[in-house]
């Protein structure tokens, strides 16, 4: 039997289409129903914004543009959408942009499932999925960031909310969702994450990487923006016993000045593009340095390398600050200098880079795609999951 999944994102930075993505693995290694029958998905990940009239077809430029040129504006915007009076004005102003072509969208691939995984489509998946006349497909939101959540991405009226933390199922509880819609299973990380087996001895071996020293990674997400040239070369500079790793993603215009500034610098540094090898990159380091992406977060603890946090997109990645001072598996530290006396105290302290580390093993979304795969599939044949939706107090032991 075959089962067709539309996800729907918006590629407003890269972390919706990573979840989506692990989604989507654990989707392929689905081979069986919840009775045993054979099954196969089919899958479509697409950008919403792509269906749209502009404002909104232009989403995405417009949100790298906020952020490079005015975080502070996208700050403010952020916080001015987020309540739900506020919200729902949003959504009026929108829906002419999207409602017809959405509606098509949904009526020409006929999905049994929807899996919204970003706050602004949820509402616009319940309207489109209305206007094509199929109420009876489920409407399933996965929420991707780690903390206190913006308002679009708690919604009642859909079938099911998979939330990644404690605190985000506490915000769904609150929002009015029913808990028996509720299932804490963890951020969606790719199952890649938990299929490394070299140990960190082989991985830097592998990589080219120096076997005795402390070696600290450094990303800014896919784009390799912000704030990681004066957080990279602060660290540089610092002349702290380390071996730096600096991922520079798309961002080839950092990676060639990075190149050309390592040699005069007192820090040995290996610089990288976009790579997709993060995975075995995390369990080789000693320490992961990064803006505070969920999804980076969440991988890091799935590596169990503790995380130093330099910057953050305002409002939307504020919670994951909370987040990771509140499980303890990193520190935040805004500012080059905070950055470099966060790293000598954390390099200088073996026991608690270990208890970071512990920390990282109790939170770690493991199987988590797998996890939601499991959801969906159940989803898909009409019941909700072969076990109740976890409670706060045991899902949190479960991740």
């Amino acid at each position: 039997m075959t089962k067709r999944v539309l996800l729907l994102i918006s590629d407003t930075g890269g972390g919706h289409r990573s979840a989506a993505n692990a989604i989507v693995a654990g989707l392929d290694e689905v081979e069986t129903g919840p009775h045993g029958e054979p099954l196969h998905f089919e899958h479509r990940i697409d950008d919403v914004a792509s269906h749209c009239s502009f404002p909104l077809s232009q989403l995405g430029p417009a949100y790298s543009a906020a952020l490079r040129f005015a975080p502070p504006v996208y700050g403010a915007l952020y916080h001015a959408t987020n309540g739900r009076k506020r919200f729902r004005s949003v959504i009026r102003f929108c829906e002419p942009l999207y409602r017809e072509r959405l509606r098509d969208l949904f009526l020409s691939y006929r999905p049994d499932v929807i899996v919204s995984v970003h706050p602004l489509l949820n509402h616009a998946a319940l309207r489109a999925r209305s206007d094509a006349g199929l109420g009876n497909v489920p409407v399933i939101t996965v929420v991707t960031d780690l903390g206190k959540v913006h308002e679009g991405w708690l919604v009642p009226e859909v079938d099911a909310v998979v939330v990644p933390a404690q605190e985000v199922y506490q915000r769904a509880r609150e929002r009015g969702i029913p808990k028996e819609r509720i299932y804490q299973l963890g951020h969606p990380v790719h199952p890649k994450f938990e299929c490394v087996a070299d140990t960190k001895a082989q991985l830097r071996v592998k990589l080219g990487l120096p076997a005795e020293k402390t070696i600290a990674l450094l990303m800014a997400g896919g784009e390799g923006g912000g704030k990681l040239l004066p957080t990279t070369l602060a660290l540089a500079k610092s002349k702290l016993p380390l071996h730096m790793v600096v991922v520079t993603g798309r961002n080839k215009a950092l990676r060639t000045k990075l190149n050309e500034l390592a040699p005069s610098l007192p820090t040995p540094m290996t610089v990288l593009g976009y790579c997709d090898n993060v995975a075995e990159l995390m369990r080789a380091a000693d320490l992961l340095v990064t803006k505070a992406g969920p999804g980076a977060i969440a991988e890091a603890s799935l590596a169990e390398v503790p995380v130093v946090v330099y910057d953050f997109i305002p409002g939307q990645e504020y919670g994951n600050l909370k987040y990771v001072e509140k499980n303890g598996i990193g520190v935040v530290a805004l500012g080059s200098s905070d950055v470099v006396r966060s790293v000598r105290r954390i390099v200088t302290n073996l026991e608690r880079l270990q208890v970071m580390r512990d920390a990282q093993a109790i939170v770690a979304p493991r199987g988590s795609s797998r996890r939601i795969a499991e959801l969906i599939a159940n989803i898909a044949f009409g019941e909700p999951s072969d076990a109740p939706p976890l409670k706060p107090s045991v899902a949190a032991a479960a991740l």
